[in-house]
């Protein structure tokens, strides 16, 4: 008699709690980690008010939302890092596959390849580490190169339409020095980097460096604040970040940021094989390597398929960079 009273005690509850869903309601998904699919996700939903899937949820290429009421929703689409009003409709219709690393390069067409940079001691030439790429968010960037074969000495040249300044050290890198002016937000600065042999420049490597202005810097600021509000994981909310930054072509940036991902959690393969794409856009392969090689080993023991084959092809694609020859300035 007892079991049956509690059993009816059960069913009263249930029908207080079922009571007020309507007859064929559908409860949401959540997708909030990449490990939840099996596709690569093309973007985020930002909020509520998607029939199927609940915020926060990842979304795969050709999926459709059916939004509420005929409304929008926030959806941060990672190809272009923006964050999009949709309505209901096939996602990808405005928000297109995120490119993969070595889209634009192939064994019969080195035109669309990057370069791989150099790096060894038996180096004719410096070759400029970081800043990695042409844009940055940082006034004052750490610089650094490659070692020369012979060289006693480097100098560091920075010139830009405002200022410029130089310093001759004897190491391959120089933190920017706190008594020299920053970088302006919306200019553009060339880094040189001159090897010296007994007084005498021999060889030297150049690159332009562009401080974003401040109306982008605010718009980053702001796409990055909307992703970190959503409360997801560390490894989820700087997967995120990594496509906002990559947008931007703000290379150095998210380099750093994926570094201290994978050194906090130690266990996502897709943080290592991201990490590994990102070195591998700045010319980096070895660096690639170590990381791709690390998220395949993870994803061989957490039996992801995905990942593995992924960074599978990045170790192939760092054999054949490895391949390609560099080529580079002579010295003036």
């Amino acid at each position: 008699m007892k079991k049956n009273t509690i059993c009816l005690i059960f069913l009263f509850f249930l029908f207080l709690i079922l009571k007020d869903i309507p007859l064929g309601a559908i409860v949401p998904l959540i997708r909030v980690r990449r490990s939840q699919l099996h596709c690569e996700p093309i973007g985020r939903i930002m909020g509520r008010g998607e029939k199927r899937f609940d915020a926060k949820s990842l979304i795969c290429e050709k999926e459709r939302i059916e939004v509420i009421n005929g409304g929008f929703i926030d959806f941060f689409c990672y190809s272009s890092g923006k964050i999009l009003k949709l309505s209901s409709g096939v996602v990808s219709d405005k928000c297109s596959k995120p490119k993969s690393i070595n889209a634009n390069c192939h064994p019969t067409d080195v035109v669309g390849c990057f370069h791989p940079k150099g790096g060894t001691e038996d180096s004719d030439e410096p070759t400029i580490i970081s800043p990695y790429s042409t844009s940055t968010l940082n006034p004052r960037p750490e610089i650094t190169w490659t070692p020369v074969k012979g060289a006693n000495s480097y100098k560091v040249k920075i010139e830009g339409y405002e200022f410029g300044w130089q310093r001759v050290v004897n190491q391959t890198r120089l933190a920017y020095p706190s008594d020299e002016k920053p970088f302006q937000p919306g200019s553009a600065y060339t880094i040189y980097i001159f090897a010296y042999k007994d007084g005498n420049a021999f060889s030297y490597d150049s690159t332009v460096l562009n401080l974003l202005p401040v109306n982008y810097q605010e718009e980053i600021a702001f796409k990055i604040k909307r992703i970190k509000e959503l409360g997801l994981s560390p490894d989820e909310t700087a997967l995120d970040i990594d496509a906002i930054y990559v947008s931007e072509n703000l290379l150095d940036e998210t380099i750093e940021m994926l570094k201290m991902a994978t050194a906090n959690v130690r266990q996502n393969p897709t943080l290592y094989r991201v990490l590994g794409d990102r070195y591998l856009e700045v010319w980096l392969p070895n660096e690639a390597k170590r990381q791709y090689t690390k998220a395949s080993d993870l994803a061989k023991i957490s039996n992801n398929s995905t990942e593995l084959q992924k960074s599978q092809d990045g170790l192939k694609m760092v054999d054949f960079y490895n391949q390609l020859p560099t080529s580079k300035n002579g010295a003036q």
